[in-house]
């Protein structure tokens, strides 16, 4: 089992597939990134150079429809490297669980993702 399937299993959160843009700051670096998905517990963000499990940084982002930029340190729980997994090719990036999140903003991502989640089961059971 490689660590994206054992982060995967241990998942106790909604994630959704997003693409959000995310700024990040380390050692005085300020970058984007875009996020592969979202939940309440963190985020995937894809990038050839993800940091070593372990490594915090400070994000922020907007959800798609809202104004509100949301702040974050997360921490790198697991990295993938563009190389094949079993044969097949795997998304390069890390993902990111976070650390320190206002209420306030860990709401706004909670109803962010219901509200994503009740429009796909319509889109489902519409097809």
């Amino acid at each position: 089992m490689n660590m994206k399937e054992k982060f995967s299993n241990q998942r106790a959160c909604i994630r959704l597939d997003s693409q959000i843009q995310v700024d990040f700051s380390l050692d005085d670096e300020v970058s984007i990134l875009y996020s592969y998905n979202l939940s309440l517990d963190g985020m995937f963000l894809e990038t050839v150079r993800p940091y070593p499990e372990g490594t915090r940084f400070a994000i922020r982002f907007n959800l798609p429809g809202s104004s509100k930029t949301i702040h974050a340190v997360v921490e790198v729980v697991y990295s993938l490297e563009e190389t094949p997994d079993e044969g097949e090719w795997q998304l390069p990036g890390m993902g990111v669980h976070f650390v320190a999140l206002d209420e306030d903003d860990r709401e706004l991502i909670a109803t962010f993702l219901s509200e994503e989640e009740r429009i796909s089961e319509r889109k489902e059971t519409e097809d």
